[in-house]
């Protein structure tokens, strides 16, 4: 894909490329590369450990306050939150390869409610972000839902990628 874009009609300075590692957000980081070049750019890569990925088991243990699964769910999110950090810091570290200025963040949350405020706090001009992601612990295709969400109630210009 080619970008024709004249550099005084648009200032993207700050783009937001939300990640889940899936193929369709490796593409759209892909494609924040390449704009970020063109225009001088910094990347905002963002991953959002969502708290509905939980094993229904667990949060079924939740109600009964269970003291024992109360520790498991603690030491469940604390090894997602290492395993986002690695693949938020191998995506950051792809754009710094590519001479690209990147900065990473990990939210807690709901994806799109994460993903927004993200981009309204931070004054993000472009969201990039894949077509489909990926969803729960088994890793399930949801159809979009989060990057129309976004592309509907985003407060700066969005680019869907597929």
């Amino acid at each position: 894909m080619k970008y024709h874009v004249l550099m005084s009609e648009v200032k993207f300075e700050k783009i937001l490329v939300p990640t889940d590692s899936s193929k369709f957000s490796r593409k759209a980081l892909s494609h924040a590369i390449k704009i970020a070049k063109r225009l001088g750019s910094k990347i905002h890569v963002i991953i959002v450990v969502d708290s509905e990925d939980f094993p229904p088991g667990m949060l079924l243990g939740l109600l009964k306050k269970d003291k024992k699964l109360e520790e498991s769910i603690a030491e469940f999110m604390a090894a997602t939150k290492t395993q986002a950090r690695r693949e938020v810091l191998a995506e950051a570290a792809i754009c710094k390869s590519q001479g690209v200025d990147a900065t990473y963040d990990i939210l807690a949350g709901k994806p799109v409610e994460m993903i927004l405020k993200y981009a309204k706090g931070k004054k993000i001009d472009l969201i990039v972000i894949g077509s489909q992601g990926l969803r729960g612990l088994n890793k399930l295709k949801v159809l979009g839902s989060v990057s129309r969400k976004i592309s509907e109630s985003s407060p700066c210009a969005v680019m869907i990628v597929h």
